[in-house]
């Protein structure tokens, strides 16, 4: 799909439902910075008035947003985690202004935080062992440890959705190490 990336900025949202919705779109090409660029720009359009859309739309924007992060993650790889943090960012700053919404995928604050959970790089225990001495630990180790804050962070606004959910003592458990965390 050669023109993929071109015009995002022209866009509307229901230009970008299309546009990533399209089967062109899973043998894609295109650099990181492409990607990165088609997601900013996703996640612009949709950010300018998330209010008013019908369950119907929000499933569309939801497929489409998918599409285009699968698109990003099969031609570059996953890139640290950004196609994921991109994901979880995104949903949580929509939960925040437009609360969960059943039968939505992309307004489903469970998925956020099961999601954040599944892709932390360390066990809690090890976490909280490296954390107070990251200064001494390799480069990895310390990436490993800001993977953890950052995928904590997205999480934390949704609290009074999530209070009920199974692992939010899990979640907790994080959280209690982020003071140590560089």
């Amino acid at each position: 799909m050669t023109g993929c990336f071109d015009g995002l900025d022209r866009l509307d949202l229901d230009g970008h439902v299309r546009r990533w919705s399209a089967p062109q779109v899973g043998p894609a090409g295109g650099d990181p910075s492409q990607w990165i660029a088609a997601a900013q720009q996703f996640a612009a359009r949709l950010q300018d008035d998330p209010t008013g859309l019908s369950d119907e739309r929000w499933r569309a924007v939801g497929q489409a947003w998918m599409a285009l992060l699968a698109g990003a993650e099969r031609a570059t790889g996953p890139q640290r985690n950004e196609w994921l943090l991109r994901d979880l960012r995104l949903r949580s700053w929509l939960l925040e202004r437009v609360g969960p919404r059943a039968g939505v995928a992309l307004l489903d604050p469970e998925a956020v935080l099961e999601r954040a959970l599944t892709a932390m790089p360390l066990s809690p225990r090890e976490a909280a062992w490296s954390a107070p001495h990251w200064r001494e630990l390799d480069r990895e180790q310390i990436m490993a440890l800001r993977m953890i804050r950052r995928l904590l962070a997205p999480v934390r606004p949704l609290a009074p959705f999530l209070a009920d959910h199974p692992r939010w003592d899990e979640f907790q458990e994080w959280e209690r190490l982020v003071g140590d965390l560089p």
